[in-house]
């Protein structure tokens, strides 16, 4: 127990160090850390009486946003110890190399960009409306509406760190106190942010609306004793389906639930690519860019490629030659984006093997630890689809991409397009199939696919919904009409 780090509990400008009544918790990849009993805090973590709102109700929208910037300023890695202890437990206790995980703790402070987070409010909620009752127009302006700041609990997801960020940002700029329970795998970034906005500004309504703790998922007496409409209004569940299921049995009338709940991204390849090799080469450089960054742990990460191709042998080779440039490619990512793994995924290997023994129906290539592919000799992708990691993907002939429209749903997020000529035809088509953003392969360079596929203006949906203007309750308040405005309401 000795050799386990000390988290605080972060309770609304406090920090709670685990004393007598520590919990040792054993994280992930041997990340073992010791935490004050959340049992015994949870008075310390949740708000209760929603007229303690008040003071951050109160606070001007614009002050919250040069704040917020100015925490940003805080969160350089380099300069940061609390991060600097963060960064060290999530490189051990996440999924993400080195060189990764550095790319996105860098990133940290861009995510609190004032002029961002000024369109990304103004775009969802719209600034007067957080910080005064907005009238209607002509005859309706008796009518006024404004957004009220909600307590809520964050169940975040510690795949790629910048959703502890993203969580705190969100809860400022929507006025609203937060509960945010740390992921076994990222248990401290969020709370080396709270620990860095205390030491900036202790006293500060947006400080003192923050709570972060960690409990175990499927924790029955801390869901039961949080998830109560005296203490919680909106719940915002990132992860697995296995923690939404659970906390949806906590939930009651009054409590609203976002479901940001695992999504699956692929790529699309029209026919035209095997025409000639420059658009070959440009093809298999953005599947590797979609398909490797941050090393296939997002969902935003290409797993299945589906290819307009025949099945004939002479066909099939065109995909597999395909799949290897994209194998070479990865090779060419940038180490912030993506690197060589160090350890193979034992499970997912022995996929590979078993379906490479089929070569009837299955090609395959490569391995889990440098990344590789499997090509269907049919259309239809592989029965393990669910579990392409470590930059193996599938690549599924169809004889006409919208095929794949059978396999989209609402847990369909990111499509990539090779190339730009096919998308006209698919675009709504695959929209109303429940599909939430496509996005290009083309360019020739990884972080040219990169960013195409990541700059969005402020404020655009995640998911396919836009959490921030959920997070907040919408209150309008109607005074009576002036004299002479016609209701349009028929007489009995």
């Amino acid at each position: 127990m000795a050799d386990a780090l000390d988290i605080p509990i972060i309770a609304r400008g406090r920090v709670i160090m685990p004393g007598e009544d520590a919990v040792l918790f054993k994280g992930r990849g041997g990340a073992d850390f010791r935490q004050a009993d959340p049992h015994r805090h949870i008075h310390d973590l949740v708000l209760g009486d929603t007229a303690r709102l008040r003071d951050l109700h109160d606070t001007p929208i614009r002050e919250i946003i040069d704040l917020l910037a100015e925490l940003g300023k805080r969160l350089r890695l380099e300069d940061n110890e609390l991060l600097q202890q963060s960064f060290a437990l999530a490189l051990k206790a996440g999924g993400l190399a080195e060189p990764i995980l550095r790319g996105v703790y860098d990133a940290l402070p861009a995510m609190f960009d004032a002029v961002m987070m000024t369109g990304l409010v103004d775009k969802t909620i719209g600034l007067d409306h957080l910080d005064g009752w907005v009238p209607g127009q002509g005859d309706y302006a008796n009518v006024s509406i404004r957004a009220v700041g909600t307590r809520q609990l964050h169940i975040t997801a510690g795949n790629v760190p910048v959703v502890a960020a993203m969580t705190v940002a969100r809860a400022g700029l929507t006025k609203s106190d937060i509960l945010i329970k740390s992921p076994s795998n990222d248990p401290l970034t969020a709370n080396a942010i709270a620990r860095t906005l205390i030491g900036l500004a202790p006293d500060h309504p947006v400080t003192k609306h923050i709570a972060v703790a960690y409990w175990k998922g499927g924790d029955e007496f801390m869901d039961s004793q949080i998830v109560r409409t005296s203490r919680i209004d909106k719940i915002t569940a990132w992860g697995g389906m296995s923690s939404v299921r659970h906390i949806q049995k906590f939930l009651q009338p009054g409590i609203d639930l976002t479901a940001l709940n695992p999504k699956y991204s692929m790529s699309m390849v029209g026919s035209e690519t095997f025409e000639s090799d420059a658009a070959m080469d440009e093809a298999a450089v953005g599947l590797a860019t979609l398909a490797g960054f941050y090393n296939q742990t997002a969902c935003a990460n290409t797993r299945i490629i589906y290819v307009e191709s025949d099945c004939d042998e002479a066909s099939l080779d065109k995909v597999i030659d395909l799949g290897r440039r994209m194998v070479a490619a990865y090779d060419r990512l940038p180490p912030l984006l993506s690197v060589p793994f160090t350890v193979p995924n034992r499970e997912l290997e022995a996929e590979l093997v078993a379906v490479a023994l089929e070569d009837d129906f299955y090609h395959v290539e490569g391995d889990t630890l440098k990344g590789g592919f499997v090509v269907s000799k049919f259309s239809d992708r592989v029965e393990f689809y669910d579990k392409l990691s470590n930059r193996v993907v599938n690549f599924v002939p169809v004889d006409d991409l919208t095929d794949v429209l059978k396999w989209c749903d609402d847990t369909t997020q990111t499509v990539g397009i090779y190339p730009e000529t096919i998308r006209s035809r698919l675009l709504d088509l695959f929209a109303l199939a429940g599909v939430q953003r496509l996005v290009s392969l083309s360019g020739g360079d990884p972080m040219t696919v990169y960013a195409n596929s990541h700059h969005m203006p402020p404020g655009s949906p995640h998911d396919g919904i836009e959490p921030m203007r959920r997070s907040v309750r919408w209150v309008v308040d109607m005074r009576p009409a002036p004299d002479g405005v016609a209701l349009g309401i028929a007489a009995e």
